[in-house]
């Protein structure tokens, strides 16, 4: 059996959490009513429409149709269970989850992940303790010290340091009860196969702890003191592993989150030393791949606190190459990218050095967006003969077309100007669909008619007020779905709006959606008015089932008169007449509520 959390600590736990404080550590979100809004992490989007309701301790998002409680976010933003998300915050806020049952599987993972963790702790603590008060962390300080790196950033983070030797990490960590098995899987240690015997990963360099969104240690980036083998890599980093992925982990996000969201922007360095020398002057928003180029994921973390991202690639060669490279990763991301040049220095780290913070802060206020680093570059590619310029509009028009809104416009009238192109030709060569431009259509969902969807509305925010209209009617006057009755029988039964969504997500993701929007959308009828609504809308909705009905017996009752069926005609014309009453009353009561409103 699968491990159970009992309903009452799940509630008790979803009670003491903060839905805005845990969604807004991965997402910007600024008030809007009684809600937050931000942009959905879920899908590309370049206006906020994603909603937080703490009211409801929901999440939903307008555009792409995401909604929950804040396990539901986890789950999806993380891709952890429900029981590993109810622990996590249960953690977080004092209440103690007593482990029931597990499957094998279950417990086999959670342990192998656990280890994993428990292990680069283990082996991140003695770095650092080499590197600050061990003796055989001489080297190591002397170099941060000469790298002009303080005693506070050091510990800030959890720098550490791999003296010599084959067997120093391995040996400690296997004292402290870690078997070779464990360390290989890990990334701490490597086999070598020939001699059968395993060897540190890590000897003789300053080590980099890499750590995720919980400040936990998965991997590790090592540099080469300098005047060791010149054979050796300059940087050595971690392999993946079950705990680590390099394509989705940046260096210092977990230090640089809360500057992040506070400056709104982010800016992205390629080195380890990079991001420590921008956080020691004061630009805690800094960060670094894990020695790969930046990806599609790494934007998916950036674009859910900011959309503004200043690449400060080295200005060499190569880093202008990397930074051309990553504009399509940027325009797809829906995030602004811009280019920052350091004259004077090779990188962000020798620049701080030379010229100190207020020069760098000046620097950064003259970014350009990269964008423009990529028109001029393809000019100077082609030339300026007009067969060039052509060749250039060809080369760019794919990138132009991946632009929007008020850039797209901007950036055809500034390029227009640099090609020597009519900005209106331009912007008809860019508006045609390329070729290939026909897509499959989106699959179809399921959307309530209105009146329904109103109802589903008054129900979430007002269950208790709407209560005595809903239980007065035919169940089937509201819908013949039995997920939607189903809803909203529960909801009457007062149970909370995340259990009800919880409910829902395998039973019936489209009603879920609905009710979620529902619940992120505010102001659709004052609470003294609520019962008076749903009565409204019910008589609507019984009123359009009846006349359907009546239809049908009218045909029926034709059907008997010319086929001689007696026995049908007599109890379809009392039907009838039954359904003729109630509609007249219907009518009247609709008549009386628009003589008030009216």
């Amino acid at each position: 059996m699968a491990l159970t959390i009992p309903k009452h600590l799940v509630d008790e736990v979803r009670a003491r959490t903060d839905i805005v404080a845990v969604i807004g550590q991965s997402v910007t979100l600024r008030r809007a009513g009684s809600s937050f809004v931000g942009l959905c992490p879920f899908h590309n989007e370049k206006t906020g429409s994603f909603n937080v309701v703490p009211s409801k301790q929901i999440f939903h998002c307008f555009g792409c149709g995401v909604g929950g409680s804040v396990f539901t976010f986890l789950q999806k933003s993380r891709g952890v269970s429900f029981v590993d998300a109810v622990k996590e915050l249960a953690a977080q806020c004092g209440v103690v989850i007593e482990e029931r049952e597990m499957t094998p599987q279950e417990s086999a993972r959670m342990a192998r992940r656990k280890d994993l963790h428990d292990t680069c702790e283990a082996a991140s603590r003695w770095f650092e303790a080499t590197l600050l008060v061990g003796k055989d962390g001489a080297p190591g300080r002397a170099y941060l010290e000469k790298r002009g790196v303080s005693l506070d950033t050091a510990k800030k983070y959890r720098l550490g340091f791999a003296p010599e030797g084959w067997n120093n990490l391995e040996n400690h960590l296997r004292k402290e009860g870690y078997d070779i098995e464990l360390l290989l899987r890990a990334g701490l240690v490597k086999k070598q196969e020939q001699r059968g015997t395993t060897y540190d990963v890590f000897r003789g360099r300053l080590l980099f702890p890499i750590m995720d969104d919980r400040n936990r240690p998965i991997a590790f980036g090592g540099r080469v003191l300098p005047g060791a083998d010149k054979d050796a890599p300059k940087y050595l980093n971690s392999p993946g592993t079950e705990i680590y992925e390099k394509s989705k982990v940046l260096y210092g996000l977990n230090f640089a989150r809360n500057a992040v969201q506070r400056k709104d922007r982010l800016l992205v360095v390629e080195g380890y030393f990079d991001a420590l020398s921008l956080w020691q002057a004061g630009f805690e928003e800094a960060v670094a791949p894990c020695g790969t180029a930046m990806t599609a994921e790494h934007l998916e973390l950036v674009r859910r606190l900011t959309t503004t991202v200043v690449a400060l690639f080295d200005t060499d060669e190569a880093g202008i190459n990397a930074a051309l490279r990553s504009l399509d990763l940027f325009l797809a991301a829906g995030v602004q990218a811009k280019r920052l040049d350091l004259p004077g220095a090779k990188d962000p780290d020798e620049y701080v050095t030379k010229f100190g913070a207020a020069a760098f802060d000046e620097r950064l206020k003259k970014s350009e967006p990269l964008l423009e680093l990529v028109i001029r570059r393809t000019m100077d590619r082609f030339g300026s003969s007009i067969e060039g310029r052509s060749r250039a509009i060809e080369a760019l028009v794919p990138t132009f077309r991946k632009l929007s809104g008020t850039v797209r416009d901007e950036t055809i009238r500034r390029a227009a100007g640099w090609l020597g192109v009519p900005e209106d030709e331009l912007a008809r060569e860019i508006g045609r669909p390329p070729a290939d431009a026909a897509r499959a259509p989106e699959p179809s969902r399921w959307v309530p008619e209105k009146d329904l969807l109103h109802l589903l509305w008054l129900i979430v925010h007002f269950p208790a007020e709407v209560r005595p209209a809903l239980i007065a009617v035919d169940p089937s006057v509201v819908s013949d779905r039995e997920d939607v009755l189903g809803g909203i029988a529960r909801m009457l039964d007062g149970q909370p709006l995340p259990d009800v969504l919880a409910w829902l997500e395998t039973e019936s993701p489209d009603l879920a959606r609905v009710l979620a929007q529902a619940a992120a959308s505010q102001d659709l009828y004052r609470l003294e008015s609520a019962l008076w609504a749903a009565r409204g809308i019910l008589g609507r909705m019984e009123l359009r089932r009846i006349d359907a009905r009546i239809l049908t017996i009218n045909r029926e009752i034709h059907r008997c008169e010319t086929t001689g069926d007696k026995s049908s005609y007599g109890s379809l014309v009392r039907e009838l007449a039954g359904l003729q009453v109630r509609s007249m009353a219907l009518k009247q009561v609709a008549n009386r509520k628009a003589g008030v409103e009216a």
